[in-house]
């Protein structure tokens, strides 16, 4: 992680130094092994494209901190997922004649947002930027050397299903490629138009090798631009973008990743400011803005549609980011929150999937949950979209939730009663009623059944009675959306509480994973605030215990922090999950939490930080002042906001909204 700056960015020497966030925001935190499975590619928020390396051995991003054997420079993945990712098309990897092994020198390997680079042992250094379409990859070899480019259009870290290409001319290629999504569930299918500063020799075979003879220029600049339409819209999405230099998208990258990360100020210690601006830019990374530049997009039917006055987003992963991630960019992202929430009506309309559809337009993941969002956005205001379009469809996809497992029951239970949300927005009042039955009937029999009666030999198991990734103790707790129900069926909150203090002293969260993430949170609800601040702070920085992996117990449990700013940033065996840890971090951090998804509130508890300043998308600003030591362990005495006292450990959306101070002394 080399950090001094390279002569190219001592150009904007000005704006780095007022620069704030982005100072602080190491790609490399959680990209080494099976720690975050996340990556330093170069790419735009929401991008499309993501060019960076792929090494060999790889992880589910297509790169792994710890490995230096290169395997190429691929235009995209899905970063944090699970099984073995997806993405990693059209590898070029730089050769020199005759040689078969190419590996980074770890020691040139730099990063900042919308850049990457490194020199390898063949003495060629690679720089990488992006527009939200296009990769601009700059080969340097020096004057008067011969550099060969290998070009792998059926490179994929998922199934590859075909891929084919053509010389166009003695400068560019043109083809496609399509492959299987996360855990090989739909596909998406992608042209590319490839374009290079300076004629080649083209070598024909599987992996069309791209030949430069000796020239006076020092480097050799490859374009690939993407769409999802056709090759003609390639190529058009190229030729729109023909007069942006490479230093102009990289500094464009870098503006707009400052902005991003500048809508949140903390003030902190410089770990912990790492940690928190590492984390933060991961949540911009997806979804991808999918439309094309003349408004043109695909749906999930295969049908090419226009876009009207919105932009149409693709790739998700919402089985575990609307837990944190889209609660945070609710708060942080105004207007843009509606066009996402559009594309998901859209996706409805058009042909939703739990995972993914056979007409993707980029790397994907899953879609369950959609509505919990959908009803969160509708009860915080956010406009832009209209669910009367996609209710019909919606109300189908209620009669297929899964039913298999105990988990199944409470899952789908809390899509059953974001329904009956949506169904009471949009004023179908018998429809409300349907589904507020329906949910709370599916959950509370498999409650009282599974999770009330407490049984240490059963409880602790993982995949117990055909439980996902979890026990029936982390599963316990998965009913945040009826903590009133719940504590009048399981003897009350004082109860309640009891049991979850138990569930934590003994070891029995799993913060590697996503079903009990929430569960500390829960102790607000159960009277016992001081426990949510206890043990949201231990997790943020301190000391944990932690015996569960993804599938099974740890051999020997693992002790110390879960969250650490470097490339081994996570708990062994804990993915991103494209950013979902990652918002849990920043949310908890600043001392909020959105508990209930579909409810327009977040929880209140300690903050990592003294201060932290959000500066809003309506131009207003919300400060959070803390007057405690933080990480100290003395609970909270007085909550107050714009100088009026919080009896609840709890603030709403519009209140945040409105601007102005939270006192927490």
């Amino acid at each position: 992680m080399k950090k001094a700056l390279l002569p190219l960015l001592l150009l904007w020497l000005p704006s780095l130094l007022g620069a704030r966030g982005i100072d602080h925001a190491d790609l490399f935190v959680t990209t080494a092994g099976d720690h975050g499975q996340n990556d330093p590619s170069a790419t735009v928020p929401y991008g499309m494209v993501r060019v960076g390396p792929d090494t060999d051995p790889r992880s589910h991003s297509g790169y792994n901190y710890e490995k230096n054997t290169l395997l190429g420079f691929s235009v995209n993945r899905y970063a944090g997922v699970g099984c073995n990712g997806t993405g990693g098309n059209l590898r070029i990897r730089p050769l020199t004649a005759g040689e078969t092994a190419v590996l980074i020198d770890k020691t040139t390997e730099h990063a900042v947002p919308g850049y990457y680079e490194a020199t390898l042992t063949n003495g060629i250094r690679v720089t990488l930027t992006a527009t939200r379409n296009m990769a601009i990859e700059r080969f340097y070899f020096g004057p008067n050397r011969e550099i060969e480019l290998e070009v792998d259009p059926r490179s994929s870290l998922a199934k590859l299903t075909g891929a084919g290409w053509e010389a166009l001319s003695s400068t560019a290629l043109s083809g496609w490629y399509q492959a299987r999504n996360v855990c090989d569930r739909g596909l998406y299918k992608q042209y590319f138009h490839l374009k290079a500063g300076q004629p080649f020799e083209l070598v024909r075979g599987e992996k069309p090798l791209l030949r430069f003879s000796k020239e006076e220029t020092p480097y050799v600049e490859i374009r690939i631009a993407l769409s999802p339409l056709s090759e003609a819209a390639a190529l058009l999405e190229s030729a729109v973008q023909e007069d942006v230099t490479f230093e102009q998208a990289q500094r464009t990258a870098y503006d707009t990743w400052a902005a991003k990360l500048g809508k949140i100020e903390v003030e902190g210690d410089e770990s912990d400011l790492k940690m928190f601006y590492s984390s933060l830019y991961r949540v911009f990374l997806s979804p991808s803005d999918v439309t094309s530049s003349r408004g043109l997009y695909l749906d999930s039917g295969g049908r090419v549609r226009q876009a009207e006055g919105f932009a149409y987003y693709s790739g998700w992963s919402l089985w575990d980011t609307y837990r944190t991630k889209f609660p945070l960019l609710s708060l942080l992202e105004g207007e843009l929150y509606g066009q996402f929430c559009r594309s998901l009506a859209e996706l409805y309309r058009s042909g939703k999937d739990a995972w993914a559809t056979p007409h993707e337009s980029t790397p994907t993941c899953r879609t369950e949950h959609a509505g919990i969002i959908l009803l969160d956005a509708l009860r915080k205001g956010i406009g832009g979209f209209d669910l009367n379009t996609c209710y019909e469809q919606m109300k189908k996809e209620a009669e297929t939730l899964p039913m298999a497992s105990p988990d199944n029951f409470l899952e789908s239970a809390y899509d059953l009663w974001a329904l009956a949300g949506i169904a009471g927005e949009l004023g179908h009042e018998e429809d409300r009623r349907k589904y507020a039955r329906m949910s709370e009937e599916t959950w509370e029999e498999i409650w009282k059944e599974k999770f009330m009666r407490i049984d240490d030999s059963t409880f602790d198991i993982m995949h117990g009675d055909g439980l996902y990734e979890g026990t029936l103790w982390q599963y316990r707790w998965a009913v945040p959306f009826a903590t009133e129900t719940l504590a009048e069926i399981a003897g009350g909150r004082k109860a309640l509480a009891k049991e979850l203090e138990y569930f934590f002293s003994h070891d029995l969260y799993n913060h590697g994973n996503q079903p009990d993430i929430h569960a500390a949170y829960l102790f607000n609800r159960f009277g016992r605030p001081d426990l949510t601040q206890k043990w949201v702070t231990r997790i943020l920085a301190g000391e944990m215990t932690q015996r569960y992996g993804t599938h099974k117990q740890f051999q020997t449990p693992y002790r110390g922090k879960i969250y650490r700013p470097e490339p081994r940033g996570f708990i062994p065996e804990m993915d991103d999950d494209d950013a979902t840890m990652s918002s849990w971090y920043v949310f908890s951090s600043m001392g909020l939490f959105p508990l209930v998804v579909g409810e327009p509130y977040y929880e209140i508890t300690a903050p990592l930080f003294r201060k932290i300043t959000l500066r809003l998308d309506n131009g207003r600003t919300f400060v959070i002042e803390n007057r405690r030591t933080p990480g100290s362990a003395k609970p909270i005495e007085r909550l107050t906001l714009n100088g009026n006292r919080i009896e609840e450990w709890r603030i709403g959306h519009a209140d945040i909204l409105r601007g102005g101070v939270l006192v927490i002394e």
